[in-house]
């Protein structure tokens, strides 16, 4: 029966002090037990740990001996009785503390005269022993509610791509009009972020078109025009939401609804009326105060304008006036806002996709019209 040779040797290596047994095969080895971080790492043969130098008497360097354990209750009392001894000064908040720096910075810079006034008062060192109103970070926590937060001007941004993103797709009049029917209304009713408000425009003018259109864009397509910013499940969840917060009403009135209604009545001869009427309602779309005017007065006005610009005879005839139901003094101040918007992108700025859009020869360079001077009303008796 066949026995283990190593058995024996390997019995012993755990005997204490077993200097002088060596296994099978490897005599002279040392088999003394190693001790836990002594004879193990950096600690070679020659060199002295710190509690043998200790032991024997050395010189250990200052602050890396091991100290004896405090008692808690003494560490306690001496913590307190140096915050009894120096007391705190009374400071102010944090923001309070960068204005003083800041101000004491252009001090430096300006030495001859006095240092300017903080633009922002100091309104949180009095909440500094308020933990609730967290007086440290107030200021820059308000600042980063202002960061992303939408204002009007993003609105309008965003209104005047996806003009340009319509013109691209080739969709509807009616699809446009929609599309920012569904961002205002979803926007009045949740809060939305910088970043994510690209995100509800694509997903607006994605419902539109399957409302509107015959062939309506793919997922795919408003992706790629974003420039790959949001993928297809963001859009596919944010249709969801807005679809849910708007209860599935997508039957509403728009500008160019009442428009289509009151270009019969008003019957203009000159075609280039109709298409001018049009370039001021797409020019409201962008602009937010249009928002408070309602919408059949915003049409009105601008087929009102659209006849003057061509010099019509009646630039306010009796059927469109009776069929939109305002009067010529109700008209003729809303015709003078969107003629100053028409003048406004005529003469240039960074929302211009409109003002191009109807500057081509496919919606007859109306854009380029001469603009009606509306100045004074007969009517109403009011200058602009």
């Amino acid at each position: 029966m066949a026995t283990r040779t190593g058995a024996p040797a390997r019995a012993l290596e755990n005997v204490p002090n077993a200097k002088d047994v060596t296994k099978p095969g490897q005599a002279g080895v040392d088999m003394t037990r190693r001790r836990a971080l002594g004879d193990i790492g950096n600690v070679g043969a020659g060199v002295q740990t710190r509690s043998q130098k200790a032991a024997a008497g050395g010189a250990v360097k200052p602050g890396t001996a091991l100290q004896p354990r405090r008692d808690p209750a003494a560490t306690a009392a001496v913590l307190r009785s140096r915050a009894t001894a120096a007391p705190q000064k009374a400071g102010s908040s944090l923001s309070s503390l960068l204005q003083s720096r800041s101000e004491h910075a252009a001090a430096k810079r300006h030495p001859g005269g006095a240092p300017p006034l903080s633009p922002l008062p100091d309104i949180d060192s009095k909440d500094k022993d308020d933990p609730l109103s967290e007086a440290g970070y107030a200021h820059d926590i308000y600042c980063y509610y202002r960061r992303v937060e939408i204002n009007e001007k993003m609105r309008s941004i965003l209104i005047d791509w996806l003009v340009e993103v319509h013109l691209k797709f080739k969709l509807m009049p009616e699809t446009l009009y929609l599309t920012c029917n569904l961002i205002d209304r979803y926007l009045s009713k949740r809060n939305v972020t910088r970043k994510r408000l690209q995100l509800v425009g694509c997903t607006a003018m994605l419902i539109a078109s399957k409302y509107e259109e015959i062939w309506a864009p793919e997922v795919r397509d408003f992706v790629y025009i974003s420039d790959k910013a949001y993928s297809r499940e963001d859009i596919l969840g944010c249709e969801k939401k807005m679809l849910q917060v708007l209860s599935y009403d997508l039957t509403v009135p728009t500008t160019f609804s009442f428009l289509s209604r009151f270009k019969k009545a008003a019957a203009p001869e000159d075609p280039r009326a109709a298409q001018f009427a049009e370039y001021l309602i797409e020019l409201a779309l962008v602009d937010y105060p249009m928002l408070k005017q309602p919408l059949s007065l915003v049409s009105a006005a601008a087929l009102h304008a659209g006849l003057a610009a061509v010099g019509a005879a009646d630039a306010y005839p009796r059927p469109l006036r009776r069929h939109a139901r305002y009067d010529a003094a109700a008209v003729a101040p809303v015709a003078r806002a969107l003629l100053a918007l028409a003048a406004k992108a005529a003469a240039g700025g960074s929302l211009r996709a409109v003002y191009k859009k109807y500057s081509s020869s496919k919606f007859g360079e109306v854009a380029k019209m001469e603009l009606p001077d509306m100045g004074l009303d007969e009517n109403d008796g009011t200058a602009a």
